[in-house]
């Protein structure tokens, strides 16, 4: 093979290596949990989404729920978000008696801010309000229970963590027996982590210990 041939080939090696190389450093676009999820099916095929900070990502563990189930994600206010609701809507019919069904899911909250209350809610105008169903959302903090029995709405206990949990795995669990129910929905609120107190400065320390032996000394000699 001649210089200018090997010149030429090695050249085009080069660009498919370049070529391979920005694609493959390309990153994938973030699933956005507002835009690009309708339905559980899609959390599934995305695996996690992220909505102004949250990171919200499916647990493999479907039981009753089906996939073609609706499923709205949505916050308040700008990012980094304070809070997020989750709804499971059946679809095309709602959930009738009897009907139980689990989901799991993973939530992380924005950077800076930790979990610091979910709530669960069950709600339906379906058959006149003649509906009982209970809803149970379990996270580190225990669980929030909703009883539905019968109103048009079902507002379950609101859990608090004491500590700074950023993200938790939570568990929806929920049972229709009697009438049916068209959705449930859950609830979350972000507060802002503090800040860490610093060290006591130098001169401040050197103050305190001065005065800490003063102290002393007058006790001893008194």
């Amino acid at each position: 093979m001649s210089t200018a041939k090997r010149l030429k080939a090695s050249s085009f090696l080069m660009l498919c290596f370049a070529g391979s190389t920005l694609f493959a450093a390309t990153p994938a676009k973030a699933v956005d949990c507002m835009d690009d999820i309708a339905k559980i099916s899609d959390l599934i095929a995305a695996g996690s989404c992220d909505l102004r900070g949250v990171l919200l990502t499916y647990v493999p563990s479907l039981t009753g729920f089906a996939p073609t189930d609706d499923l709205t994600i949505s916050v308040a206010g700008p990012a980094p978000a304070s809070n997020l609701t989750i709804g499971v809507m059946g679809s095309p019919t709602p959930y009738t008696n009897p009907f139980t069904g689990e989901f799991k899911y993973n939530l992380t909250a924005p950077t800076g801010k930790f979990i610091t209350q979910y709530t669960s809610a069950i709600s339906s105008s379906a058959n006149t309000g003649n509906n009982t169903s209970t809803f149970n959302l379990t996270g580190a903090a225990g669980t929030a229970m909703a009883t539905y029995n019968p109103v048009n709405v079902a507002q379950g206990q609101t859990k608090f963590n004491s500590t700074y949990v950023t993200s938790d795995n939570f568990t929806s669990q929920v049972s229709v027996t009697q009438g049916t129910i068209q959705m449930f929905s859950s609830s979350f609120n972000f507060a802002d982590i503090p800040p860490a107190p610093g060290p006591l400065p130098l001169a401040g320390l050197g103050i305190a210990l001065g005065y800490s032996r003063k102290l002393r000394k007058r006790i001893a000699a008194s």
